[in-house]
């Protein structure tokens, strides 16, 4: 758990100072940010970044079960079972995130001009 919410964290941290490097420094009609910049994190590698992490914990609870299911002593039951919801909270916070970014995209698109 502690590591989704460091994940959580981490994510939250990528998408504030993509935000922030990313805010338009032209006039106000200008639509489209400045994309170069050395330090500059775009939205698409934070994504990234975020569900390589999610897939990480989902695989690392996955080896843990099979390893434990094939016999593996040294593996105790405990972390197993630590593992495998860590990776259920991990999938249901992205699926909460999926939900939340598809509402906001839905109602930026039925808005009037």
């Amino acid at each position: 758990m502690i590591e989704a919410l460091s994940a959580i964290a981490q994510t939250l941290s990528d998408l504030a100072s993509a935000a922030s490097s990313t805010a338009p420094s032209g006039p106000p009609d200008s639509l489209v940010p400045d994309a170069g910049g050395a330090g500059a994190t775009s939205f698409a590698s934070s994504l990234k970044g975020a569900l390589d992490r999610l897939d990480g914990t989902v695989a690392a609870a996955n080896n843990a079960a099979k390893a434990f299911a094939a016999g593996d002593r040294s593996i105790p039951l405990s972390d197993v079972m630590v593992s495998m919801e860590q990776a259920n909270l991990a999938m249901q916070m992205a699926s909460n995130v999926r939900d939340k970014v598809v509402a906001a995209y839905s109602n930026v698109m039925n808005m009037q001009v």
